[in-house]
């Protein structure tokens, strides 16, 4: 973790912070979160834990996707400020209210989480890459669910396989995952409309003084052919009576039928859940702890009772 005085020196990198002071807030996955304060203005500092590889870009991401969402109107989202390459640090404001669960939203509240999961999946996907050209960022575009399959389902199950996982969890594996393949080949539409994904849909949301209802943690958004609704299920905390509701809400807003976004969430939870069973397997073939076997086996549990 960086000292105060650390990211004291980081923020002399900006104009308008001349003393600020600075607490230490939180820890999340991948970063350490400070609060700033100068005078009456509050900022959010966030830097990069470690060096991991997979998250490396996670903060750039999270500041492009979130100037250009400001760029769209989009004010219910943190407002970036300054992204650092070098230091891997990002600065944006902060968002002040109540942290509310999922499962504490009110039926009125769950509506507004629908209409503004709506208005950000609609914004133009078209203009994108040339923004984040002109703001001389890396090009977060769009990965197919053909590619996310190869990458966290086949690439994960081969280097399990090279380790020596067990035959019996191979050949569960290796079935599971073809399905997976053979309907994404079949139900892909190269024609299929795109929009900006949250990404890590965060099961707390802020409630402003005025009932506004602001989203947070950005690191994971994507341009994808899917708003979220399965990520919801999986790792929400919504009831099952709110996410009946959320569902019709959504159905509403993106003017498509609850059977076909049910049938679209039931899909997406499978492939999902079975990437996550390869994860599971892959460690526990890097590994030979076994925790991740049971962890593997209790997922292998969760797929079969889709």
């Amino acid at each position: 973790m960086k000292s105060i005085e650390e990211i004291r020196h980081l923020t002399t990198k900006l104009p308008f912070l001349i003393e600020p002071n600075i607490t230490y807030m939180s820890a999340g996955f991948g970063n350490y979160n400070y609060l700033v304060q100068e005078g009456n203005n509050k900022y959010v500092l966030r830097i990069k834990k470690g060096t991991e590889t997979q998250f490396s870009d996670s903060l750039e991401r999270e500041y492009i996707f979130l100037k250009y969402f400001t760029t769209k109107g989009i004010d219910f989202c943190p407002q970036v400020y300054y992204y650092d390459k070098k230091d891997k640090f990002l600065l944006e404001s902060f968002l002040t209210g109540t942290e509310t669960a999922q499962k504490d939203l009110s039926h009125t509240q769950i509506d507004l989480f629908a209409k503004q999961l709506h208005r950000m999946y609609s914004l133009d996907v078209s203009e994108f890459s040339e923004f984040c050209q002109e703001n001389q960022c890396q090009e977060f575009g769009y990965v197919s669910p053909l590619e996310s399959l190869q990458t966290y389902g086949f690439a994960r199950f081969e280097r399990a396989r090279q380790l020596g996982l067990e035959t019996e969890a191979s050949a569960w594996i290796e079935t599971r995952l073809n399905n997976n393949l053979s309907y994404l080949e079949t139900t892909q539409d190269k024609n299929q409309e795109l929009g900006f994904d949250w990404g890590d849909i965060q099961s707390n949301v802020i409630i402003g003084n005025d009932g506004q209802m602001f989203f947070y943690d950005f690191e994971h958004a994507t341009i994808s052919n899917s708003f979220g609704l399965c990520y919801v299920k999986i790792h929400g905390s919504f009831t099952e009576t709110q996410f009946t509701h959320l569902v019709d809400r959504c159905a509403f807003y993106f003017d498509t039928s609850t059977k076909t976004l049910i049938d679209q969430i039931r899909s997406e939870e499978i492939i999902t859940r079975v990437n996550d069973v390869v994860w599971a397997a892959m460690m526990w073939a890097e590994t030979n702890e076994m925790k991740f076997k049971k962890i593997m086996e209790a997922r292998i549990n969760l797929v079969e009772n889709i």
